[in-house]
């Protein structure tokens, strides 16, 4: 896969270190076992007369029948769905916010001396591999993810591959929009510390640090002139799902900015 004429090294230009380092989020029962939580549910029954007292005041005649929702109930919180469900961060928007590419995000993605240039083609390099690991891993029947439906009788069932990729869709259009807004944020921050002066940095730097400052800002001039960013990486995506039908991952060629 190439984007921007070039194959995109794991790594981003001044000295970002391996793509895929950060590791994946801790489910929760990952997070309260580490703590010494106990995850055993507490079932909470509501009496048939209770049900029907919840019906009368939320629901018209012609609504389905209320179907009850056990609370599992552990110390400071109120946690996830009925007993046996899969864990949250098993389903489809809940769970992590951004949760579908963020081992896909490089640790120094945020630093404003890492070119707006780099950035997109790390964001759109990740949304491509996820894109594929999701397509293969519905074919071979070894990725498996879940939504909620309040029309099932377990009020929840798997998710499709369409809706995975969805759901993917939406994270990076909107991992798009955040990254223009950085790179304007970006663009303010080089410019305030271009002159070699102390005035704005922290205590403690040193002449050396804002002399630095001064020639990465100029370095980085010309990126105040790249606009449009969203667009230009939903485009981008756009074109490499029609590509992917026809020659997979392995033979793009793609143009971010």
């Amino acid at each position: 896969m190439q984007i921007n004429n070039v194959d995109p090294s794991y790594s981003l230009s001044r000295g970002c270190t391996d793509i895929f380092a950060q590791g994946s989020p801790k489910r929760i029962s990952e997070v309260l076992s580490e703590q010494g939580v106990s995850d055993s549910p507490i079932k909470v029954e509501i009496s048939r007369e209770g049900q029907d007292a919840y019906k009368q005041m939320f629901q018209h005649d012609d609504q389905k029948d209320f179907k009850s929702l056990n609370l599992r109930l552990m110390p400071g919180e109120m946690s996830w769905g009925n007993e046996g469900w899969p864990d949250i961060e098993e389903f489809l928007g809940w769970g992590t916010s951004w949760k579908m590419m963020d081992d896909k995000i490089p640790q120094n993605y945020n630093s404003v001396f890492v070119s707006i240039k780099d950035k997109a083609a790390a964001l759109l390099k990740g949304y491509a591999e996820r894109y594929d690991e999701i397509i293969k891993g519905y074919e071979a029947g070894t990725r498996v993810r879940y939504v909620v439906d309040m029309d099932s009788e377990e009020l929840y069932r798997k998710a499709t591959m369409e809706e995975d990729l969805e759901y993917l869709r939406i994270e990076f259009e909107e991992r798009a929009a955040s990254l223009e807004l950085m790179h304007k944020r970006d663009c303010m921050f080089r410019e305030v510390h271009a002159s070699s002066t102390m005035d704005g940095f922290p205590y403690g730097s040193s002449i050396r640090d804002v002399l630095k400052y001064g020639t990465l800002y100029r370095s980085m001039k010309d990126e105040e002139n790249i606009v449009d960013i969203r667009k230009k990486l939903i485009d981008a995506a756009s074109s490499f799902v029609s590509q992917y039908r026809e020659s997979g991952l392995s033979k793009l060629n793609l143009q971010v900015l």
